[in-house]
């Protein structure tokens, strides 16, 4: 099967995206890491949950777009 054709530009949000998630997954994990409190920790593990799951749906869109660059 052919990979569906992205135009650049949304390749180049994708890339775009994909950085502010892996950054805020970052923060997320440092915050979950420096925090004692069990409810804040449930809630950040659940967050960070979340924006995995984000950047995995924008890894689907990024991969096909390089491997057609």
């Amino acid at each position: 099967m052919k990979a569906p054709f992205l135009s650049s530009d949304v390749f180049a949000a994708t890339q775009v995206h994909l950085s502010v998630l892996d950054e805020f997954i970052a923060v997320v994990q440092k915050k979950l890491d420096e925090t004692p409190n069990p409810f804040a920790r449930d809630s950040l593990k659940d967050l960070l949950g979340s924006l995995t799951e984000q950047r995995d749906s924008y890894i689907a869109y990024a991969e096909p777009a390089a491997a057609a660059a």
